[in-house]
Parts: structure tokens; C-alpha cells; sequence
């Protein structure tokens, strides 16, 4: 049996289709491996600890076995919560929107928070990373698209770069783009884009 950690770096109202795509992958994880668990972490909605000098303190503190005060005692047990989840899992699905050409906030504090303090990752395990944008760059104008595709998947490079360090060599992308066409168009490119999730669900 395995575990999915589904970690989710966007708001349900401003990405609809978004959260469409991400609870479809869910679902048809869920009849693919019936019997995996899946965890799920709403990094909107949830308390994510923050990684700040007073957690710090407290991680080096840890580290040296030195006392900690009762405050400190509760901002390790959050971080030690949250952690745990990550290295319990052996599969991990990233669900962000591309903003301002990189990581969401929430997701790149979540990042920070956990590799402070991760060890090397198994080699069996993998990633998704289900990322959007509410733009379309034209292919015909070859330039333009690859200059805007490069830097819109600067997030997907970070986060790639970021979990191969630590071993994690097994990581899929699956962009989409032009969520915000008319109606036409974005149904087409949601079709197509549930189409490969149900593919990549059978085999993740």
C-alpha cells in the first residue's frame, strides 16, 4: 500500500477549473489504487507553520539538544506534523497556479518549512505537478513562446531541482494553459488535460 500526499497551493474560488483537474486526478487515483491512502494538505486554507527565525531557534536548539521553552515545544510539533505526512508519503501530487512567473507563496513557505529539515528521499518514490495558467502562448510565434514558456516554468524547474537534490528523481509535469478562453476552448484543453491525469493516475 502506498500513500499520496496531495498538496494543494491554490484557492477554489479563483481556480475552478483548477480544483476540477486536481479532484479528478483524485478520483481516478482512488479507483486505480484502491487501496493506497491519500493525504491532502490545503496550504490555503491549513495553519502552515512558517519558517522564521523563532523556528529556527527552536530546529537548532533541537539539533543541539538544548532546552526548549513550552513555545518552542509547540512550533516543533507543528513543523514535526507536517513533516511527517511528507516522509510518510512515497508519491506526491503538487497542485499550484503559475503566479508572477514562479512558486506560489504558500507553496514556496511549505518547501522552505520541510526541506529544512529533510533527509535523502527513497529512490522508489515520484511527484506530479499539476500546474496552470489563465494565458495561451501561441506556438506560431516561436519567439514569444518559447521566452514566456521558459520563464512560466521556472516554478516547475525550482520545485524539479529542489526534490532531485534531494533524490527524488521520478517527477512528471502536466501544464496547462488558457483557462480563462472562451468557453469553447477552455472545456477542449480541460478534456484533453483529464484525459492524460486519468493516464498518469493508472500508472502513478
Amino acid at each position: 500500500m502506498s500513500t499520496l500526499l496531495v498538496i494543494q497551493a491554490y484557492s477554489k474560488d479563483k481556480n475552478a477549473h483548477l480544483d476540477r483537474l486536481n479532484q479528478h486526478f483524485i478520483t481516478s487515483y482512488q479507483q486505480a489504487h484502491p487501496k493506497d491512502r491519500i493525504i491532502s494538505h490545503d496550504l490555503i486554507k491549513d495553519d502552515t507553520p512558517i519558517l522564521n527565525s523563532q523556528m529556527l531557534m527552536a530546529l537548532r536548539k533541537k539539533q543541539h539538544q538544548k532546552p526548549l521553552s513550552s513555545f518552542e515545544q509547540k512550533l516543533l510539533g507543528e513543523h514535526d506534523d507536517w513533516l511527517n505526512d511528507f516522509m510518510l508519503a512515497d508519491k506526491y501530487l503538487f497542485v499550484a497556479p503559475i503566479q508572477q512567473q514562479f512558486l506560489p507563496a504558500e507553496l514556496k513557505q511549505y518547501l522552505d518549512l520541510i526541506i529544512s529539515s529533510l533527509a535523502e528521499f527513497s529512490p522508489h518514490k515520484k511527484a506530479l505537478h499539476l500546474q496552470a495558467t489563465n494565458r495561451t502562448y501561441h506556438r506560431s510565434l516561436k519567439y514569444f513562446w518559447d521566452t514566456y514558456r521558459h520563464k512560466h516554468n521556472l516554478g516547475n524547474k525550482y520545485l524539479q531541482k529542489l526534490l532531485s537534490f534531494h533524490g527524488l528523481k521520478n517527477f512528471t509535469t502536466l501544464h496547462i494553459e488558457g483557462l480563462a478562453n472562451c468557453c469553447t476552448s477552455c472545456d477542449l484543453s480541460l478534456k484533453h488535460c483529464q484525459k492524460q491525469l486519468t493516464k498518469i493516475a493508472n500508472a502513478f
